[in-house]
């Protein structure tokens, strides 16, 4: 019996706490936000990763997360149903945010330096006859 995900192709989907726990865990390492879904009854489900990912508890007691591979995107370059496990690594997707993350800095970097040196250009016009006595001390 599934505990978490569906089986019955979003129909049912089951999300019970302690697996969504564990979800949030394995979501959380590899940068997978936890989204709301809603199953064939229209009740709105949180679930972290896939739909596709199934968590289930076996005969000896032990929880199991089956159908990992749901968890990250195919491969562009392998279109068509023969090539449904031709998938992105975890690492690549890592890098790809890592690059990102640099890329958006970097441009945060590039307009607080054009605001530094705004704010520069604007005390540079100043003229010490224009400023206060307490201001023209410290200047």
């Amino acid at each position: 019996m599934a505990e978490y995900g569906s089986v019955d192709e979003n129909k049912t989907i089951y999300a019970s706490e302690h697996f969504h726990g564990l979800m949030k865990k394995v979501c959380e390492h590899l940068n997978i936000k936890v989204n709301k879904v809603v199953d064939g009854s229209g009740t709105e489900v949180e679930i972290a990763g896939s739909v596709e990912v199934k968590g289930i508890k076996g005969t000896d007691k032990r929880n199991y997360l089956v159908d990992l591979q749901g968890l990250t995107p195919r491969d562009a370059n392998y279109l068509g149903e023969d090539f449904h496990t031709c998938l992105l690594r975890p690492e690549l997707l890592l890098i790809y945010q890592r690059t990102k993350n640099i890329e958006y800095a970097q441009a945060k970097m590039v307009e607080f330096n054009k605001q530094i040196e705004e704010g520069k250009s604007k005390e540079e016009e100043k003229k010490p006859e224009d400023m206060k006595e307490e201001e023209k001390e410290a200047y």
